[in-house]
């Protein structure tokens, strides 16, 4: 190494500046790169975990309709922006490991005494590589991918949760028109028989009382009406808004793949959130580490090469190790390992109150199950009893044994107990929407998920 040294000094006093310029680069380059190379990566903590649920298709060649419209979003938009951009700064993070050079050079007089100057040319070059810290390096690193993998699963939450608000628009517009079509149908039945029931009034049959009684309960079933027309409309325009450009072609992917049925286990178990709590546990394990390590001994390899100031001085080459050891921070690592292990302490409570966020979802959609197969009967054995009762008004109303306003009552009876029926089947998709979206899988239920390891 010293008659390597000797070599390029000679040589940078014989030579011309471009040329110890050249020579300097080139020892720097050895002495960087080839006499020492880089240390090698350690192991900073455990391996990042994986999802074991399916992920939301976020970034795909040819995505469907309603996943380009989702992809649009601007809350979807800004977490897609903001999972690349993270992606990106691990590159910045992992080149603090990497060979640095950098160039200097200055021109001008210098200025001996006052009756002598001369116009000199500096021109110099450095070089520094980082050989160890005890593992610093690595563990910036690794936190910079830890957080391209939480900001991509921040991605993935966003999608859903969005996901999530155009599925409740989409079934309660569904719901709603045809709850509006129910109405006009029965409606329409009331008013044939209506127009009976005021010919019964004018004729004393009836008395007025008994007709206001009918036009009261028939209100009633017109102001719901009114009140279903009106959450169609705000739905549509949310789908419309959302779904933007592709609302046609995204509708008709909803209706074509949109299904709730069929048994609901819910688990943590590789979910996005239980998975961001892991990473979070992940990145204040490794904070911790490097709070450990804060005043730990480093080196680093450096390299200066420079062109004389003046006539007659020699080129300086200086190739060495850089050492620095800290001998005291104020206490800084000591309180920010106390402040991190607090943070590890919240975490475990984030994990455990979301573990039992789950739980209690899971019972609910089992007692809602219970439930909706009870009241399901019940509804069913009601409306089929109604009917019954319109067949027999009937043939009673032919035979002048019942008055029609009995019949008119029964025809909104039976309209209630169909309305009564749909809105149980609306509070059955609602339910199982709400349970998934506690675990993230709502993707499921349109087959936009994707398998991936």
């Amino acid at each position: 190494m010293w008659t390597l040294h000797k070599m390029i000094t000679n040589y940078f006093s014989k030579s011309s500046s471009k040329s110890k310029v050249i020579l300097a680069l080139t020892s720097i380059c050895i002495l960087s790169g080839c006499v020492f190379p880089n240390s090698a990566n350690i192991a900073t903590t455990k391996d990042k975990p994986k999802l074991s649920y399916k992920q939301v298709v976020v970034k795909q060649n040819n995505a469907s309709p309603l996943t380009q419209s989702i992809q649009k979003i601007p809350t979807v938009a800004r977490a897609l922006s903001a999972a690349s951009a993270a992606k990106d700064r691990v590159a910045i993070t992992r080149s603090q490991k990497e060979l640095t050079i950098q160039g200097t050079g200055s021109s001008g007089i210098e200025t001996k005494t006052s009756d002598s100057s001369e116009g000199i040319l500096v021109v110099g070059v450095t070089a520094q590589k980082l050989l160890n810290d005890n593992g610093q390096t690595d563990r910036s690193i690794y936190l910079s991918e830890l957080d391209a993998e939480i900001a991509t699963l921040e991605s993935q939450v966003a999608f859903d949760q969005a996901l999530q608000q155009i599925l409740e628009a989409y079934t309660s517009q569904n719901h709603a028109l045809k709850i509006e079509s129910i109405i006009t149908s029965y409606v329409s039945q009331f008013n044939k028989r209506e127009k009976l029931v005021q010919t019964a009034v004018n004729a004393g049959v009836l008395s007025n009382s008994d007709y206001l009684e009918l036009q009261s309960l028939k209100n009633e079933v017109l102001s719901e009406q009114a009140q279903s027309v009106f959450q169609s409309d705000s739905s549509s325009s949310y789908l419309k808004t959302s779904l933007s450009n592709n609302y046609t072609q995204a509708l008709a992917e909803l209706e074509e793949n949109f299904e709730v049925k069929g048994d609901i286990k819910l688990s943590t178990d590789g979910t996005y959130q239980i998975t961001l709590l892991n990473l979070n546990k992940l990145q204040l394990q490794t904070q911790i580490k490097l709070q450990e390590e804060a005043n730990s001994f480093t080196t680093s390899w450096h390299t200066t090469a420079s062109s004389p100031k003046s006539r007659g001085a020699g080129s300086t080459i200086f190739a060495g190790i850089t050492m620095g050891l800290p001998f005291k921070d104020g206490g800084k690592a000591k309180a920010s390992i106390v402040a991190l292990n607090k943070e590890l302490e919240v975490n475990a409570l984030d994990v455990s109150s979301y573990k039992e966020k789950v739980s209690l979802a899971q019972q609910g959609l089992d007692n809602f199950e219970a439930f909706h197969q009870k009241q399901s009967s019940l509804l069913n054995e009601r409306m089929r009893i109604s009917k019954d009762r319109i067949d027999e008004l009937e043939l009673k109303l032919k035979a002048g044994r019942v008055d029609v306003s009995v019949l008119a009552k029964e025809i909104l009876t039976l309209a209630r107990a169909e309305i009564a029926i749909e809105r149980l089947k609306h509070e059955y998709v609602t339910q199982r929407l709400s349970a998934l979206a506690a675990t993230g899988q709502t993707c499921q239920v349109v087959n936009l998920c994707d398998a991936k390891e």
